[in-house]
């Protein structure tokens, strides 16, 4: 499989702005933007809280997979990656053979802060679809987060994401990809 790059992933925590910049960074290199959990739902006819409800997260993974083997045969495409993806590791090992990863980062607490009162993570629920306090959603994005990390950190790129400086943050994306893409082509003879 050969890597190519014109194809970047983005990964990162649910609410590290992968939806926000995603487009916006597309935009900016002349890219399509896809959102991978978008597809997924599309493709399964029903929103992914069904899917894991319905079907559980085996299975969801699988999907998830299923559209990755089929994203990585386009070009100059900009794919935002739902938060777990990474933990498969057929899924990861085939993201980093065939683009560049970008790891979209951010703490724990301003993480909590985003994602309080948005009611359709599946991972955030407490028992029985109780509503979680922010200290609570706090400490188990942590967890989460001390579980996957290693794989994020694995990305080719990482940014710091501040909601409140997306303007700047997509421009260093742009200069960081560029400049990782101009590096790498030259060190590879396809």
């Amino acid at each position: 499989m050969t890597k190519h790059h014109s194809l970047i992933f983005l990964t990162g925590f649910s609410g590290s702005g992968k939806s926000t910049i995603g487009p916006l960074l597309a935009n900016s290199l002349g890219y399509e933007f896809i959102d991978l959990d978008l597809t997924i739902e599309k493709n399964a006819g029903k929103a992914i809280n069904r899917i894991f409800l319905e079907n559980g997260e085996e299975y969801f993974r699988n999907l998830e997979r299923q559209s990755i083997e089929e994203l990585v045969e386009g070009n100059n495409l900009v794919i935002s990656l739902g938060g777990g993806v990474l933990e498969n590791d057929r899924s990861f090992e085939l993201i980093k053979a065939s683009g560049t990863l970008v790891y979209l980062k951010s703490p724990s607490k301003t993480l909590a802060r985003r994602l309080y009162n948005k009611t359709d993570r599946p991972l955030l629920k407490g028992e029985h679809g109780r509503k979680l306090s922010r200290e609570e959603i706090e400490e188990k994005i942590t967890a989460i987060l001390l579980q996957r990390e290693p794989r994020y950190e694995s990305a080719d790129i990482t940014v710091h994401t501040d909601i409140n400086r997306i303007g700047s943050t997509v421009e260093e994306l742009t200069r960081k990809i560029e400049r990782y893409v101009r590096k790498a082509s030259s060190s590879t003879l396809d």
